[in-house]
């Protein structure tokens, strides 16, 4: 054979193989991770929450919405099913998202969305949704509408779009069965200190277009909406008062936990500035069921 050809077959044979490996890795990773068990772990809570979960009361939001709704005290208060979906560093987006692949399964009575850290810019931990692309319907629908070609282009490798999973599906491996229905109890104390107050504020329009779609979906389907202000050391003024102005624009209910007193005389309720930890989660969980209650 000709010098002259080997080149170009050369670079077949290499594409070639290129694509079967990603095809390869693509059907092995899609049914492993299709098939993970319910246990506490990032993948698996994010699997569980877009794949398999329904309940009558959603929980929605970020690390306060994970440490902070106890599922079992809200179930046995409210005589009915609760899932807490909260996963650290998401966004408005991610809540939107579970609540579109919530409502292809079931239809909750009630959403409760813990607003903290919703409407912050940056893509947070989103990029954590990239393996349910082709596999879950908004995820994909999300990515075809709201990115850019080049990022379109790169989700049709599964290198890509799995690329960063192993680390994550180890972890998984090593995590306790999720026994508390998406809830995770924090441990350990902070000290004293006083409340801190911040200013400046100011919603991301995106997120601010995605929480406005969780109010839309919620009355298209007559979901009771509710927005929770979780209790921190670290008060942000202006975010408090851009999300009482939210609800009394839309007419939705808001539980603000900011200002009560019991959890900031009680020392051993908080786990960091922004977390309670198990004692406060079960106090704050407690007061919300009454409140949802009413």
């Amino acid at each position: 054979m000709s010098p002259r050809f080997s080149l170009p077959l050369k670079a077949i044979a290499v594409l070639t193989l290129v694509l079967l490996i990603d095809q390869g890795v693509g059907f092995v990773s899609r049914h492993i991770i299709q098939g993970l068990d319910d246990k506490l772990s990032q993948i698996g809570s994010i699997q569980q929450a877009l794949l398999h979960k329904r309940s009558d009361v959603l929980i929605l939001g970020a690390s306060c919405a994970k440490y902070h709704y106890n599922s079992q005290i809200l179930a046995d208060s409210l005589h009915m099913t609760v899932e807490n979906t909260g996963v650290g560093g998401m966004k408005a987006e991610y809540s939107d998202l579970v609540l579109q692949s919530f409502l292809e399964r079931c239809t909750p009575r009630c959403v409760v969305i813990d607003v903290y850290g919703q409407l912050d810019s940056g893509e947070g931990r989103l990029p954590r949704v990239r393996p349910f692309y082709g596999v879950n319907l908004p995820v994909t629908n999300y990515y075809d509408s709201e990115t850019d070609w080049q990022q379109r282009l790169k989700l049709q490798s599964a290198l890509y779009r799995y690329n960063g999973t192993l680390d994550l599906l180890l972890r998984h491996a090593l995590n306790a069965p999720n026994r508390s229905h998406g809830f995770d109890e924090m441990t350990g104390e902070l000290s004293m200190k006083d409340t801190a107050v911040v200013h400046h504020f100011q919603p991301d329009p995106a997120k601010e277009r995605h929480l406005r779609h969780v109010v839309q979906l919620c009355r298209e389907h007559a979901i009771r909406l509710v927005f929770v202000l979780s209790p921190r050391r670290e008060h942000n003024v202006d975010q408090e008062a851009w999300v009482s102005a939210f609800c009394r624009e839309h007419n939705l209910q808001l539980i603000n936990e900011l200002h009560v007193p019991d959890y900031y005389t009680e020392e051993r309720l908080f786990h960091d500035e922004s977390h309670l930890n198990g004692r406060g989660a079960a106090l704050f969980s407690r007061r919300v069921a009454e409140r949802l209650k009413r």
